[in-house]
C-alpha cells in the first residue's frame, strides 16, 4: 500500500479512529431481541398468562440461518453495548468506502 499521505485528512481521520475502535473494543455483530416464553411449569403464573417469562436474546447470522442466543440478565447492558459499537465500525467502514469510490471516479 502508498503512503497515507495521498489521503485527505478526513478520511486518514475516519481510519484512524476506525482502528482505534477495532482494536480497543469488543464488538458483536447482530440484533438484541426481547422474546416472551411460557417456561413450562404448571404451577408457574405464566401457565395461565397469554405472554410468559420476558428474556433478552442476541439474533446472529450464521451462513443462511439466523441464530438466538440467550443473555443473562446480568450481561445484557454489555452485550447491547457490543452491539452498537459493531454498528459504530460499520458506519465508518462505509465512510472509508465512500473514499475509495470518490478515488476510482
Amino acid at each position: 500500500m502508498e503512503h497515507r499521505g495521498y489521503l485527505s485528512e478526513e478520511e486518514r481521520n475516519e481510519r484512524s479512529e476506525l482502528a482505534k475502535v477495532v482494536h480497543r473494543e469488543p464488538f458483536l455483530q447482530g440484533s438484541m431481541v426481547k422474546r416472551a416464553a411460557k417456561c413450562g411449569k404448571n404451577n408457574c403464573w405464566c401457565a395461565k398468562a397469554e405472554k410468559g417469562h420476558v428474556s433478552c436474546y442476541l439474533s446472529i447470522r450464521i451462513g443462511l440461518k439466523r441464530k438466538m442466543v440467550y443473555i443473562p440478565q446480568s450481561c445484557e447492558k454489555q452485550v447491547r453495548e457490543w452491539v452498537m459499537t459493531y454498528r459504530q465500525i460499520n458506519k465508518r467502514i462505509a465512510k472509508v468506502s465512500k473514499y475509495c469510490l470518490g478515488r476510482i471516479k
